[in-house]
């Protein structure tokens, strides 16, 4: 059986929470880095990473909604499926 909609919306959105969640890592691990080495970094938060962070959470936004809209849309497949089978003849018995 081929994977829906839904499902492959779902791994792609593993996909980006892994690399947000790797690139917030990775802050962490050049800061620590870089004081270990006694390199003066100020108050550096991590900040410079803001904007990649800020792309890829509304990436991962967009597709919730899209999620939300394929489920939605089968959702009404479904229903509009079933209002088109024919319904079963009545057998009526004879007295």
């Amino acid at each position: 059986m081929t994977r829906n909609h839904v499902e492959r919306l779902g791994e792609f959105r593993e996909i980006l929470v892994a690399t947000r969640r790797e690139g917030v890592r990775n802050v962490h691990h050049t800061r620590d880095a870089m004081r270990a080495s006694g390199f003066q970094i100020g108050d550096s938060d991590g900040s410079s990473y803001g904007a990649e962070l800020k792309a890829l959470q509304e990436e991962i936004e967009a597709v919730d909604r899209a999620i939300e809209d394929e489920k939605r849309l089968a959702l009404a497949l479904e229903s509009a499926t079933q209002s088109r089978r024919p319904t079963k003849p009545r057998i009526v018995k004879r007295a």
